[in-house]
């Protein structure tokens, strides 16, 4: 088995449980507690505990201990990684890769319409003119192109990583409650940016989360 196999097989096993996905995708809004997790997702502190162990061990969270206003110190959890999956099967295909987009390499895919054009040409060939070349280098092509489309995908993520982090410095800064920074960062960080989707994604109630956007509008 190569490395990247290993790699991939790590990232499978750390994620395919869902209690993991949800801490996961609490963290990558914003570095949070143990006991804060818990209660936000209605999970047990000893089950929120565990799966936190596991994936720091993995290397997908990390921790660090910090002072806390009402008691002793307390371990803030944090996303350690930024990493895109993507698998890839359907009959005479399998595809699953795995890459971070902390450091991406940026290329451009042409345009798949002359593809189209050459796939069309081969096909009408006769059989005894030798279809199995031509066959060969268009799969050479578009495996080509495909990891130039992955690599642009791999940009396009890592940019959207680094504008977010800006949102989240932003927000951070402005005079807001905690649940109303919460709105404002589900408003832009997700596609589903409607009242009822914010307020079922918080757990929060549509009217307060009507309010608050309302009150965005006019102060941004």
């Amino acid at each position: 088995m190569s490395a990247e196999d290993d790699g991939l097989d790590s990232i499978l096993l750390a994620v395919e449980n869902p209690v993991r996905r949800k801490i996961l995708r609490k963290l990558s809004k914003a570095p949070s507690y143990q006991l804060q997790m818990s209660k936000e997702l209605g999970f047990s502190q000893q089950l929120v505990a565990k799966h936190l162990d596991a994936m720091e061990g993995t290397g997908l969270v990390s921790s660090l201990m910090e002072e806390s206003p009402h008691g002793p110190r307390r371990k803030e959890y944090l996303l350690n990684k930024s990493i895109s999956l993507s698998i890839d099967f359907a009959p005479n295909l399998f595809r699953a890769r795995l890459f971070s987009f902390d450091a991406p390499e940026a290329d451009a895919s042409g345009d798949p319409n002359d593809l189209f054009r050459s796939l069309s040409e081969v096909v009408q060939r006769p059989a005894e003119s030798g279809r199995m070349r031509p066959l060969g280098s268009l799969i050479s092509e578009i495996d080509k192109r495909l990891g130039n489309i992955e690599d642009e995908r791999s940009v396009l993520l890592h940019l959207r990583h680094m504008a977010m982090k800006e949102v989240a410095k932003a927000i951070s800064g402005m005079p807001m409650t905690w649940d109303e920074k919460k709105a404002l960062y589900q408003l832009i960080a997700e596609r589903d940016a409607t009242v009822e989707g914010i307020s079922r994604s918080l757990k929060l109630r549509e009217d307060w989360v009507r309010q608050v956007l309302a009150n965005l509008q006019k102060s941004l």
